[in-house]
Protein backbone atom coordinates (compact mmCIF):
# COMPACT_ATOMS: atom_id res chain seq x y z
CA UNK A 1 0.00 0.00 0.00
CA UNK A 2 1.61 3.45 -0.96
CA UNK A 3 2.11 6.08 1.15
CA UNK A 4 -0.54 8.60 1.04
CA UNK A 5 -0.14 12.52 1.23
CA UNK A 6 -2.52 14.56 2.33
CA UNK A 7 -3.06 17.85 0.23
CA UNK A 8 -4.79 20.82 1.31
CA UNK A 9 -6.33 24.17 1.21
CA UNK A 10 -4.35 27.18 1.00
CA UNK A 11 -6.70 29.29 1.27
CA UNK A 12 -10.49 27.69 1.17
CA UNK A 13 -14.13 29.16 0.69
CA UNK A 14 -16.29 29.66 3.80
CA UNK A 15 -18.96 26.80 3.94
CA UNK A 16 -21.72 29.42 4.38
CA UNK A 17 -21.49 31.10 1.30
CA UNK A 18 -21.56 27.97 -0.82
CA UNK A 19 -23.12 24.74 -1.58
CA UNK A 20 -22.87 20.97 -0.99
CA UNK A 21 -22.23 20.62 -4.51
CA UNK A 22 -19.95 23.32 -4.85
CA UNK A 23 -17.84 22.66 -1.66
CA UNK A 24 -17.75 18.90 -2.40
CA UNK A 25 -15.90 20.04 -5.67
CA UNK A 26 -12.89 21.69 -4.03
CA UNK A 27 -9.13 20.06 -4.74
CA UNK A 28 -7.04 21.74 -2.17
CA UNK A 29 -3.76 22.32 -2.97
CA UNK A 30 -0.69 22.82 -1.08
CA UNK A 31 0.92 20.57 1.15
CA UNK A 32 -0.52 20.15 4.52
CA UNK A 33 1.27 21.55 7.93
CA UNK A 34 -0.80 20.88 10.78
CA UNK A 35 0.46 23.90 12.60
CA UNK A 36 -0.66 26.45 10.30
CA UNK A 37 -3.87 24.39 9.13
CA UNK A 38 -7.11 23.75 10.63
CA UNK A 39 -7.99 26.95 12.14
CA UNK A 40 -11.08 27.42 11.08
CA UNK A 41 -14.36 25.60 10.11
CA UNK A 42 -14.22 26.42 6.54
CA UNK A 43 -10.83 24.55 6.36
CA UNK A 44 -12.49 21.36 8.35
CA UNK A 45 -15.24 21.71 5.47
CA UNK A 46 -12.99 22.09 2.50
CA UNK A 47 -11.83 19.02 3.72
CA UNK A 48 -14.60 16.86 4.48
CA UNK A 49 -15.49 18.17 1.04
CA UNK A 50 -12.47 16.67 -0.36
CA UNK A 51 -13.14 13.00 1.16
CA UNK A 52 -16.63 13.32 -0.72
CA UNK A 53 -14.88 14.22 -4.28
CA UNK A 54 -12.46 11.28 -3.96
CA UNK A 55 -15.90 9.34 -3.40
CA UNK A 56 -17.05 10.45 -6.37
CA UNK A 57 -13.93 9.45 -8.33
CA UNK A 58 -14.64 5.81 -6.98
CA UNK A 59 -17.71 6.31 -9.06
CA UNK A 60 -15.85 7.39 -12.15
CA UNK A 61 -13.35 4.79 -11.70
CA UNK A 62 -15.80 2.55 -11.88
CA UNK A 63 -14.39 1.15 -8.66
CA UNK A 64 -17.96 0.97 -6.91
CA UNK A 65 -19.52 -0.62 -10.16
CA UNK A 66 -16.96 -3.14 -10.96
CA UNK A 67 -16.78 -4.48 -7.69
CA UNK A 68 -19.75 -4.78 -6.78
CA UNK A 69 -21.58 -6.25 -9.77
CA UNK A 70 -18.24 -7.88 -12.12
CA UNK A 71 -18.85 -11.10 -10.62
CA UNK A 72 -21.86 -10.92 -10.09
CA UNK A 73 -24.56 -12.24 -12.48
CA UNK A 74 -27.20 -8.82 -12.70
CA UNK A 75 -25.03 -7.32 -16.13
CA UNK A 76 -22.60 -8.37 -18.69
CA UNK A 77 -19.17 -6.99 -18.43
CA UNK A 78 -17.39 -6.03 -21.83
CA UNK A 79 -14.13 -4.34 -20.39
CA UNK A 80 -11.14 -7.18 -20.45
CA UNK A 81 -9.95 -6.59 -16.89
CA UNK A 82 -13.65 -7.03 -15.74
CA UNK A 83 -14.64 -9.54 -18.13
CA UNK A 84 -11.32 -11.37 -17.22
CA UNK A 85 -12.08 -11.78 -13.36
CA UNK A 86 -15.81 -12.52 -14.17
CA UNK A 87 -14.82 -15.46 -16.09
CA UNK A 88 -12.27 -16.20 -13.26
CA UNK A 89 -9.13 -15.41 -14.74
CA UNK A 90 -8.55 -13.16 -11.67
CA UNK A 91 -4.89 -12.37 -11.53
CA UNK A 92 -2.96 -10.33 -8.96
CA UNK A 93 -1.85 -7.71 -11.65
CA UNK A 94 -5.24 -7.12 -12.77
CA UNK A 95 -6.07 -3.12 -12.91
CA UNK A 96 -9.38 -3.53 -10.93
CA UNK A 97 -7.63 -5.16 -8.26
CA UNK A 98 -6.42 -1.50 -6.96
CA UNK A 99 -7.79 0.34 -3.54
CA UNK A 100 -6.43 3.76 -3.96
CA UNK A 101 -9.72 5.20 -4.89
CA UNK A 102 -11.21 4.35 -1.42
CA UNK A 103 -8.23 4.92 0.73
CA UNK A 104 -7.92 8.70 -0.60
CA UNK A 105 -11.52 8.74 1.30
CA UNK A 106 -10.49 7.16 4.31
CA UNK A 107 -7.19 9.26 4.32
CA UNK A 108 -9.14 12.56 4.49
CA UNK A 109 -11.78 11.27 6.48
CA UNK A 110 -9.03 10.55 9.19
CA UNK A 111 -7.84 13.88 8.67
CA UNK A 112 -11.21 15.67 9.40
CA UNK A 113 -11.56 12.53 12.21
CA UNK A 114 -7.90 14.13 13.76
CA UNK A 115 -7.84 17.37 13.41
CA UNK A 116 -11.48 19.05 13.59
CA UNK A 117 -12.07 18.95 17.36
CA UNK A 118 -8.62 21.47 17.59
CA UNK A 119 -10.67 24.06 15.69
CA UNK A 120 -13.12 24.33 17.98
CA UNK A 121 -10.60 26.15 20.19
CA UNK A 122 -9.49 28.29 17.71
CA UNK A 123 -12.67 29.31 15.72
CA UNK A 124 -15.51 30.90 17.98
CA UNK A 125 -18.12 29.97 15.82
CA UNK A 126 -17.12 26.31 15.20
CA UNK A 127 -19.37 25.00 18.28
CA UNK A 128 -18.67 21.29 19.71
CA UNK A 129 -22.13 20.34 18.27
CA UNK A 130 -20.87 21.73 14.99
CA UNK A 131 -18.02 19.37 15.09
CA UNK A 132 -19.29 16.48 15.93
CA UNK A 133 -21.57 16.91 12.97
CA UNK A 134 -19.01 17.17 10.41
CA UNK A 135 -16.97 13.86 12.54
CA UNK A 136 -20.38 11.71 12.18
CA UNK A 137 -20.19 12.77 8.28
CA UNK A 138 -16.35 11.64 8.17
CA UNK A 139 -17.25 8.57 10.25
CA UNK A 140 -19.42 7.90 7.63
CA UNK A 141 -17.60 7.78 4.77
CA UNK A 142 -14.39 5.71 6.76
CA UNK A 143 -17.35 3.47 7.60
CA UNK A 144 -18.63 2.94 4.21
CA UNK A 145 -14.95 2.72 2.36
CA UNK A 146 -13.90 -0.08 4.86
CA UNK A 147 -17.26 -1.73 4.34
CA UNK A 148 -16.64 -1.96 0.66
CA UNK A 149 -12.85 -2.66 1.06
CA UNK A 150 -13.57 -5.72 3.73
CA UNK A 151 -16.47 -7.07 1.36
CA UNK A 152 -14.12 -6.91 -1.79
CA UNK A 153 -10.81 -8.10 -0.39
CA UNK A 154 -11.61 -9.90 3.27
CA UNK A 155 -8.77 -8.41 5.01
CA UNK A 156 -6.82 -4.69 4.52
CA UNK A 157 -5.12 -2.36 5.75
CA UNK A 158 -6.40 -0.74 8.82
CA UNK A 159 -5.87 3.04 8.92
CA UNK A 160 -7.61 5.25 11.65
CA UNK A 161 -4.83 8.19 11.98
CA UNK A 162 -4.11 11.00 9.18
CA UNK A 163 -0.96 11.22 7.69
CA UNK A 164 1.01 14.66 7.17
CA UNK A 165 4.77 14.47 6.38
CA UNK A 166 6.42 12.61 3.88
CA UNK A 167 8.25 10.45 6.60
CA UNK A 168 5.24 9.01 8.21
CA UNK A 169 5.28 5.23 8.54
CA UNK A 170 2.52 3.81 6.57
CA UNK A 171 3.62 0.21 5.55
CA UNK A 172 1.09 -1.28 8.10
CA UNK A 173 -0.07 -4.95 7.61
CA UNK A 174 -3.34 -6.83 7.26
CA UNK A 175 -6.42 -6.47 9.98
CA UNK A 176 -8.77 -8.72 9.78
CA UNK A 177 -11.58 -7.69 7.98
CA UNK A 178 -14.83 -8.25 10.70
CA UNK A 179 -12.68 -6.76 13.26
CA UNK A 180 -12.21 -3.51 10.99
CA UNK A 181 -15.90 -3.67 10.83
CA UNK A 182 -16.87 -4.15 14.53
CA UNK A 183 -14.31 -1.07 15.47
CA UNK A 184 -15.86 1.03 12.94
CA UNK A 185 -19.42 0.32 14.49
CA UNK A 186 -18.12 1.52 17.90
CA UNK A 187 -16.08 4.21 16.78
CA UNK A 188 -19.34 5.58 14.83
CA UNK A 189 -22.14 4.66 17.39
CA UNK A 190 -20.96 8.13 19.68
CA UNK A 191 -22.00 10.34 17.08
CA UNK A 192 -25.11 9.18 16.14
CA UNK A 193 -26.75 11.48 18.10
CA UNK A 194 -24.59 14.60 16.53
CA UNK A 195 -25.12 13.34 12.73
CA UNK A 196 -27.78 15.58 11.03
CA UNK A 197 -31.14 14.76 10.94
CA UNK A 198 -31.59 16.59 7.71
CA UNK A 199 -29.91 19.97 5.64
CA UNK A 200 -32.21 22.25 4.14
CA UNK A 201 -31.00 22.27 0.55
CA UNK A 202 -31.50 19.08 -1.64
CA UNK A 203 -28.32 18.18 -2.74
CA UNK A 204 -27.03 18.78 0.74
CA UNK A 205 -29.97 16.95 1.94
CA UNK A 206 -29.12 13.64 -0.28
CA UNK A 207 -25.53 14.10 -0.90
CA UNK A 208 -24.06 14.56 2.41
CA UNK A 209 -24.64 11.70 5.14
CA UNK A 210 -27.46 12.44 7.26
CA UNK A 211 -28.13 10.18 10.48
CA UNK A 212 -30.18 8.19 8.34
CA UNK A 213 -27.62 7.41 6.14
CA UNK A 214 -25.07 6.19 9.26
CA UNK A 215 -27.84 3.97 10.19
CA UNK A 216 -27.86 2.75 6.80
CA UNK A 217 -24.62 2.03 6.58
CA UNK A 218 -24.21 0.09 10.28
CA UNK A 219 -27.26 -1.75 9.66
CA UNK A 220 -25.47 -3.12 6.39
CA UNK A 221 -22.62 -4.22 8.58
CA UNK A 222 -24.08 -5.78 10.68
CA UNK A 223 -26.01 -7.78 8.45
CA UNK A 224 -22.85 -8.81 6.72
CA UNK A 225 -20.61 -9.18 9.93
CA UNK A 226 -23.93 -12.14 10.77
CA UNK A 227 -22.58 -13.70 8.13
CA UNK A 228 -18.88 -13.76 7.57
CA UNK A 229 -17.95 -13.16 11.25
CA UNK A 230 -20.27 -16.37 11.92
CA UNK A 231 -18.24 -18.14 14.33
CA UNK A 232 -17.90 -15.65 16.78
CA UNK A 233 -21.05 -16.36 18.02
CA UNK A 234 -22.96 -12.45 17.52
CA UNK A 235 -24.64 -13.58 14.58
CA UNK A 236 -27.93 -13.44 15.99
CA UNK A 237 -27.21 -10.19 17.84
CA UNK A 238 -25.57 -8.82 14.61
CA UNK A 239 -29.21 -9.68 13.48
CA UNK A 240 -31.21 -8.00 16.00
CA UNK A 241 -28.84 -4.81 15.64
CA UNK A 242 -28.99 -4.86 12.04
CA UNK A 243 -33.22 -4.72 12.64
CA UNK A 244 -32.59 -1.63 15.38
CA UNK A 245 -30.71 0.55 12.72
CA UNK A 246 -33.51 -0.18 9.89
CA UNK A 247 -35.95 0.59 12.13
CA UNK A 248 -34.54 3.58 13.32
CA UNK A 249 -34.41 4.75 9.41
CA UNK A 250 -38.00 3.43 8.41
CA UNK A 251 -39.81 5.02 11.86
CA UNK A 252 -37.47 8.15 11.09
CA UNK A 253 -40.11 10.38 9.31
CA UNK A 254 -37.38 11.63 6.89
CA UNK A 255 -37.51 9.31 4.17
CA UNK A 256 -40.13 7.25 2.58
CA UNK A 257 -40.88 4.59 -0.83
CA UNK A 258 -42.26 7.15 -3.52
CA UNK A 259 -45.16 6.07 -5.31
CA UNK A 260 -44.71 3.63 -7.97
CA UNK A 261 -45.48 5.14 -10.86
CA UNK A 262 -42.47 7.98 -9.45
CA UNK A 263 -40.30 4.75 -9.42
CA UNK A 264 -37.55 6.19 -11.90
CA UNK A 265 -37.38 9.64 -10.64
CA UNK A 266 -34.94 7.70 -8.41
CA UNK A 267 -32.98 7.64 -10.93
CA UNK A 268 -34.19 11.13 -13.03
CA UNK A 269 -33.54 13.78 -11.86
CA UNK A 270 -32.56 12.05 -8.62
CA UNK A 271 -32.68 13.02 -4.66
CA UNK A 272 -36.22 11.73 -4.47
CA UNK A 273 -37.55 11.05 -1.14
CA UNK A 274 -36.73 7.60 -1.18
CA UNK A 275 -32.74 8.14 -1.52
CA UNK A 276 -31.34 8.42 1.78
CA UNK A 277 -27.37 8.61 0.48
CA UNK A 278 -26.29 9.72 -3.39
CA UNK A 279 -23.52 10.99 -4.71
CA UNK A 280 -24.08 14.50 -6.06
CA UNK A 281 -23.07 15.23 -9.64
CA UNK A 282 -23.56 18.52 -11.65
CA UNK A 283 -22.52 20.09 -15.26
CA UNK A 284 -22.96 23.21 -14.40
CA UNK A 285 -20.26 22.36 -11.65
CA UNK A 286 -17.88 20.38 -13.90
CA UNK A 287 -18.76 17.41 -11.81
CA UNK A 288 -19.64 14.56 -14.62
CA UNK A 289 -19.22 11.21 -15.23
CA UNK A 290 -19.69 8.31 -18.48
CA UNK A 291 -22.94 6.87 -17.59
CA UNK A 292 -24.20 7.43 -20.95
CA UNK A 293 -21.95 4.95 -22.75
CA UNK A 294 -21.07 2.68 -20.28
CA UNK A 295 -24.84 1.59 -20.01
CA UNK A 296 -25.39 2.05 -23.74
CA UNK A 297 -24.57 -0.56 -26.52
CA UNK A 298 -26.79 -2.85 -28.52
CA UNK A 299 -27.58 -7.27 -27.93
CA UNK A 300 -26.28 -7.32 -31.95
CA UNK A 301 -23.26 -5.45 -31.40
CA UNK A 302 -21.71 -5.34 -28.27
CA UNK A 303 -18.23 -3.90 -27.84
CA UNK A 304 -16.32 -1.68 -25.35
CA UNK A 305 -14.69 0.05 -27.92
CA UNK A 306 -16.43 3.04 -27.76
CA UNK A 307 -16.44 3.22 -23.78
CA UNK A 308 -19.63 0.73 -23.13
CA UNK A 309 -18.56 -1.42 -20.62
CA UNK A 310 -21.88 -3.03 -18.77
CA UNK A 311 -25.31 -4.38 -20.45
CA UNK A 312 -28.52 -6.26 -18.84
CA UNK A 313 -27.05 -10.04 -18.80
CA UNK A 314 -29.95 -12.53 -19.93
CA UNK A 315 -30.12 -13.53 -16.31
CA UNK A 316 -31.48 -10.31 -15.61
CA UNK A 317 -33.92 -10.23 -18.30
CA UNK A 318 -35.02 -13.88 -17.56
CA UNK A 319 -35.70 -12.70 -14.11
CA UNK A 320 -37.66 -9.94 -14.49
CA UNK A 321 -40.30 -12.14 -16.99
CA UNK A 322 -40.35 -14.79 -14.32
CA UNK A 323 -40.43 -13.03 -11.09
CA UNK A 324 -42.79 -9.78 -11.61
CA UNK A 325 -46.17 -9.14 -11.97
CA UNK A 326 -46.92 -8.11 -15.14
CA UNK A 327 -47.61 -4.01 -15.07
CA UNK A 328 -44.69 -3.89 -12.63
CA UNK A 329 -43.06 -0.44 -13.20
CA UNK A 330 -39.59 -1.26 -12.41
CA UNK A 331 -39.51 -3.79 -15.54
CA UNK A 332 -39.83 -2.70 -18.97
CA UNK A 333 -39.05 0.73 -20.03
CA UNK A 334 -37.78 1.44 -16.35
CA UNK A 335 -34.99 -0.78 -15.47
CA UNK A 336 -33.98 -1.76 -19.03
CA UNK A 337 -35.11 -0.85 -22.48
CA UNK A 338 -37.26 -3.06 -24.96
CA UNK A 339 -35.24 -3.03 -27.93
CA UNK A 340 -36.41 -0.13 -30.26
CA UNK A 341 -34.28 1.33 -33.36
CA UNK A 342 -33.18 3.54 -31.16
CA UNK A 343 -33.24 1.44 -27.45
CA UNK A 344 -31.29 -1.31 -26.99
CA UNK A 345 -32.61 -4.01 -24.98
CA UNK A 346 -29.72 -4.14 -23.01
CA UNK A 347 -29.20 -0.55 -21.85
CA UNK A 348 -29.53 -0.16 -18.34
CA UNK A 349 -32.47 1.92 -19.00
CA UNK A 350 -32.34 3.64 -15.29
CA UNK A 351 -29.03 5.67 -16.30
CA UNK A 352 -29.80 6.28 -19.72
CA UNK A 353 -33.44 7.24 -20.16
CA UNK A 354 -34.52 10.47 -18.90
CA UNK A 355 -38.73 8.92 -18.45
CA UNK A 356 -40.33 5.83 -19.20
CA UNK A 357 -41.39 6.36 -22.10
CA UNK A 358 -37.85 6.01 -24.54
CA UNK A 359 -36.43 9.22 -24.26
CA UNK A 360 -33.09 9.35 -23.56
CA UNK A 361 -30.79 11.63 -21.54
CA UNK A 362 -29.34 14.78 -22.85
CA UNK A 363 -25.98 12.99 -23.12
CA UNK A 364 -23.50 16.11 -23.07
CA UNK A 365 -25.03 16.84 -19.58
CA UNK A 366 -23.53 13.02 -18.27
CA UNK A 367 -24.67 14.03 -14.50
CA UNK A 368 -26.71 11.62 -13.20
CA UNK A 369 -26.20 10.63 -9.10
CA UNK A 370 -24.51 7.98 -8.14
CA UNK A 371 -27.43 6.01 -5.34
CA UNK A 372 -25.60 4.74 -2.23
CA UNK A 373 -28.49 3.68 -0.41
CA UNK A 374 -32.04 4.71 -0.41
CA UNK A 375 -34.84 3.21 1.52
CA UNK A 376 -35.69 0.26 -0.40
CA UNK A 377 -32.49 -1.28 0.76
CA UNK A 378 -33.68 -0.79 4.16
CA UNK A 379 -36.88 -2.75 4.03
CA UNK A 380 -35.23 -6.10 2.08
CA UNK A 381 -32.29 -5.61 4.00
CA UNK A 382 -34.91 -6.05 7.51
CA UNK A 383 -36.36 -8.59 5.60
CA UNK A 384 -33.24 -10.41 5.19
CA UNK A 385 -32.55 -10.52 8.82
CA UNK A 386 -36.30 -11.10 10.02
CA UNK A 387 -36.00 -14.63 8.07
CA UNK A 388 -32.69 -15.42 9.17
CA UNK A 389 -34.44 -15.02 12.64
CA UNK A 390 -36.96 -17.34 11.85
CA UNK A 391 -39.74 -14.38 11.72
CA UNK A 392 -40.47 -15.47 8.23
CA UNK A 393 -43.99 -13.23 8.26
CA UNK A 394 -42.21 -9.87 9.42
CA UNK A 395 -39.94 -10.95 6.73
CA UNK A 396 -42.11 -11.59 3.75
CA UNK A 397 -43.93 -7.79 5.25
CA UNK A 398 -40.80 -6.17 4.13
CA UNK A 399 -39.97 -7.48 1.71
CA UNK A 400 -43.85 -7.01 0.04
CA UNK A 401 -43.58 -3.29 0.66
CA UNK A 402 -40.58 -2.72 -2.09
CA UNK A 403 -42.70 -5.31 -4.04
CA UNK A 404 -46.14 -4.27 -3.75
CA UNK A 405 -45.03 -0.24 -4.83
CA UNK A 406 -43.53 -1.83 -8.07
CA UNK A 407 -46.77 -3.20 -8.80
CA UNK A 408 -46.47 -6.65 -8.57
CA UNK A 409 -48.57 -8.74 -6.20
CA UNK A 410 -47.50 -9.76 -2.69
CA UNK A 411 -45.66 -13.05 -1.74
CA UNK A 412 -47.78 -15.37 0.01
CA UNK A 413 -46.29 -17.14 3.39
CA UNK A 414 -48.22 -20.21 2.18
CA UNK A 415 -45.62 -20.25 -0.63
CA UNK A 416 -42.32 -19.61 1.43
CA UNK A 417 -41.94 -22.25 4.41
CA UNK A 418 -38.85 -21.65 5.38
CA UNK A 419 -35.99 -19.22 5.66
CA UNK A 420 -33.92 -20.54 2.91
CA UNK A 421 -36.99 -20.41 0.35
CA UNK A 422 -37.08 -16.33 1.74
CA UNK A 423 -33.99 -15.55 1.23
CA UNK A 424 -34.12 -16.87 -2.47
CA UNK A 425 -36.92 -14.54 -2.93
CA UNK A 426 -34.95 -11.85 -1.27
CA UNK A 427 -32.46 -12.06 -3.86
CA UNK A 428 -34.60 -12.16 -6.41
CA UNK A 429 -35.91 -9.07 -5.52
CA UNK A 430 -32.92 -7.37 -4.49
CA UNK A 431 -31.12 -8.29 -8.37
CA UNK A 432 -34.19 -6.30 -9.51
CA UNK A 433 -34.75 -3.70 -7.63
CA UNK A 434 -31.18 -2.66 -7.30
CA UNK A 435 -30.31 -3.84 -11.29
CA UNK A 436 -26.90 -1.84 -11.74
CA UNK A 437 -26.03 -0.61 -8.46
CA UNK A 438 -23.40 -2.07 -7.47
CA UNK A 439 -25.40 -4.35 -5.04
CA UNK A 440 -25.54 -8.03 -7.00
CA UNK A 441 -22.16 -9.59 -6.24
CA UNK A 442 -22.20 -8.42 -2.34
CA UNK A 443 -25.33 -10.04 -2.16
CA UNK A 444 -24.78 -13.63 -3.28
CA UNK A 445 -21.24 -13.60 -1.34
CA UNK A 446 -23.27 -12.58 1.85
CA UNK A 447 -25.42 -15.37 1.10
CA UNK A 448 -22.30 -17.95 0.31
CA UNK A 449 -20.59 -16.86 3.41
CA UNK A 450 -23.84 -18.06 5.47
CA UNK A 451 -22.27 -21.80 4.34
CA UNK A 452 -21.31 -22.31 8.44
CA UNK A 453 -25.51 -22.24 9.09
CA UNK A 454 -25.85 -25.73 10.63
CA UNK A 455 -29.21 -25.79 9.20
CA UNK A 456 -29.80 -24.62 5.37
CA UNK A 457 -25.69 -23.33 5.25
CA UNK A 458 -24.80 -26.13 2.10
CA UNK A 459 -27.88 -25.15 0.43
CA UNK A 460 -26.71 -20.99 0.51
CA UNK A 461 -23.19 -22.24 -0.50
CA UNK A 462 -25.01 -23.89 -3.55
CA UNK A 463 -26.84 -21.37 -4.42
CA UNK A 464 -23.86 -19.05 -3.98
CA UNK A 465 -21.93 -20.98 -6.41
CA UNK A 466 -25.24 -21.41 -9.00
CA UNK A 467 -25.38 -17.51 -9.11
CA UNK A 468 -22.52 -17.38 -9.62
CA UNK A 469 -21.88 -19.13 -12.79
CA UNK A 470 -25.39 -18.05 -14.14
CA UNK A 471 -25.52 -16.89 -17.53
CA UNK A 472 -21.56 -18.09 -18.23
CA UNK A 473 -20.23 -20.04 -20.72
CA UNK A 474 -20.09 -23.86 -19.77
CA UNK A 475 -16.56 -23.69 -19.81
CA UNK A 476 -16.00 -20.57 -17.69
CA UNK A 477 -18.96 -21.86 -15.29
CA UNK A 478 -16.71 -24.61 -14.61
CA UNK A 479 -13.56 -23.03 -13.77
CA UNK A 480 -15.40 -20.80 -11.78
CA UNK A 481 -17.02 -23.36 -9.56
CA UNK A 482 -13.79 -25.34 -9.48
CA UNK A 483 -12.19 -21.82 -8.03
CA UNK A 484 -15.52 -21.30 -5.63
CA UNK A 485 -14.61 -24.38 -4.08
CA UNK A 486 -10.67 -23.91 -3.50
CA UNK A 487 -9.50 -21.77 -0.25
CA UNK A 488 -12.74 -21.37 0.97
CA UNK A 489 -13.78 -18.48 1.58
CA UNK A 490 -11.07 -16.66 0.34
CA UNK A 491 -10.92 -17.12 -3.62
CA UNK A 492 -14.47 -15.69 -3.22
CA UNK A 493 -12.59 -11.85 -2.68
CA UNK A 494 -10.15 -10.21 -4.91
CA UNK A 495 -6.34 -10.37 -4.31
CA UNK A 496 -4.08 -8.00 -3.43
CA UNK A 497 -2.84 -5.82 -6.61
CA UNK A 498 0.92 -6.64 -7.25
CA UNK A 499 1.93 -2.99 -7.27
CA UNK A 500 0.30 -2.75 -3.50
CA UNK A 501 2.59 -5.95 -2.50
CA UNK A 502 5.76 -4.54 -4.08
CA UNK A 503 5.26 -0.86 -2.42
CA UNK A 504 3.98 -2.49 1.41
CA UNK A 505 6.59 -4.76 2.63
CA UNK A 506 4.17 -5.47 5.44
CA UNK A 507 1.53 -7.21 3.12
CA UNK A 508 0.90 -10.97 2.49
CA UNK A 509 -0.89 -12.13 -0.26
CA UNK A 510 -4.89 -13.24 -0.28
CA UNK A 511 -3.48 -16.97 -0.03
CA UNK A 512 -6.42 -17.91 -2.76
CA UNK A 513 -3.53 -16.17 -5.01
CA UNK A 514 -0.06 -16.62 -3.10
CA UNK A 515 1.09 -18.86 -5.96
CA UNK A 516 -0.44 -16.98 -9.09
CA UNK A 517 1.95 -14.52 -11.41
CA UNK A 518 1.31 -11.83 -13.21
Amino acid sequence: MKKTHIYLLASVLTFSAVSCEDWMNVDPAGQQNATNYWANAGEVEAVLGTAYRHMRTAVTNRTFINWGEMRGNGLGVLETNAYNIRTGDILPSNALCKWSDLYNVIGMANSVIDYAPTVVEKDASFTEGEMRSIVAEAHFLRALSYLTLVRTFKDVPYVTHSYVTDDADFWLPKTDGDSILRAELALMQPYLENAREFFPDEADNKGRATRWALYTVMADMYLWLSASDYDSGNSASDLQNCINCCNAVLTSGRVGLIDGSLWFTNFFPGNSNESIFELQFSNALAQTNSFMSWFGGTDESLTASSGQYYYVSTVSLFRFASWLTPGDVRGDGASYASTTSTVPQSTVWKYYGSDTQNTARNDTENDQNWIVYRLAEVYLMKAEALALQGDLDGALAALNEVRERGGSEALERAQYGSKYAVIQAIINERSIEFLGEAKNWYDLLRTGLRYQDPEFGTLYQQLFFDETVNGLPSVSAALVRSKLRRNIPYSWYLPIHTDELAANPSLVQNPAYANLGD
